[in-house]
């Protein structure tokens, strides 16, 4: 009899295991994929923000290697559409549109210009 119980709680039990790391490891992975809004507009919150970013897009071409910088674009676009970053949204709507800040748009430009290392004009 102690044996059949043995046999039942041992697979009972790992799982247990299984699914308290594979749900810890899920939240840690959340815990950068914040809206570009969420973050404080200090300094601390400006570098949680690029850290984040570089961790999500590390992991985005870990999960898509070969991918082009559009790609990348994409799935940020489609991640703000997931996650509701409604701010995100309009600033993006408003640079397509041509109705963003002169200012902004320059330096958005230049910083493409920079990653790329091309003219985007």
């Amino acid at each position: 009899m102690k044996r059949k119980v043995l046999y039942i709680f041992i697979p009972i039990i790992a799982l247990c295991v299984f699914f308290y790391f594979y749900n810890s490891a899920s939240k840690q992975n959340l815990a950068y994929e914040k809206c570009p809004d969420d973050y404080t507009s200090d300094d601390a919150g400006t570098a949680e923000k690029m850290a984040d970013i570089e961790r999500w897009s590390s992991d985005f071409y870990k999960t898509h290697p070969g991918a082009a910088l559009s790609d990348w674009s994409t799935a940020r676009y489609q991640f703000w559409v997931n996650n509701g970053c409604v701010e995100a949204l309009q600033r993006y709507k408003e640079a397509k549109d041509g109705k963003a800040d002169p200012a902004t748009m320059e330096v958005i430009n230049e910083a493409i210009k920079d990653a790329v290392g091309t003219s985007t004009q």
